[in-house]
């Protein structure tokens, strides 16, 4: 088993963890010199913050705890393709590598989500090329992603609001 297959499956059981609490199965791990320096899921409806994906999340609150503004020589590990915002995020963070599971692509045949641009086409706009790798081990993403039910945020904040008032 490589690397990154060993952090792809660790990505996914953090990323399984939260779908379990109904939280959208999103997760990232921070990686540099082969040991997990931090990791996040989604924090959208914790947060009240559309904008908490994973691996903002984790490139945020890592960069600002350590007082970093520059991830190179960083590995970021995700569950499924970075999004269009997460793809800036990675390329202003100037991270080295990225990692994921299950493709944008093939994510939206689960999550009825509208076609997006690769991570490529946002993360390698400029001089400096990241290193992009995936899907790798498309199938545990498939496990994860097939049975979890897809609903707006809009929806699941106002279910979660509505819980908590009770």
């Amino acid at each position: 088993m490589t690397n990154d297959e060993k952090y792809i499956k660790q990505v996914i059981q953090l990323a399984r963890s939260a779908a379990e609490k109904n939280i959208d199965p999103f997760a990232s791990l921070l990686v540099k010199d082969d040991q997990i320096v931090a990791s996040a899921t989604n924090q959208c409806m914790a947060y009240s913050d559309p904008t908490a994906h994973a691996e903002l999340t984790v490139i945020s609150e890592y960069c600002r705890s350590h007082n970093l503004i520059s991830l190179e020589g960083y590995t970021l590990y995700s569950s499924a393709e970075p999004c269009v915002m997460c793809s800036g995020a990675i390329h202003w963070s100037r991270i080295s590598r990225v990692v994921f599971c299950m493709s944008q692509e093939h994510l939206q045949q689960f999550s009825g989500g509208k076609p997006k641009p690769s991570c490529n086409e946002i993360i390698n706009i400029g001089g400096k090329k990241i290193e992009i790798r995936g899907p790798v081990l498309p199938e545990l993403g498939i496990q994860l992603f097939k049975d979890f039910p897809f609903k707006s945020k809009k929806a699941r904040y106002e279910e979660n609001k509505l819980k908590n008032e009770n």
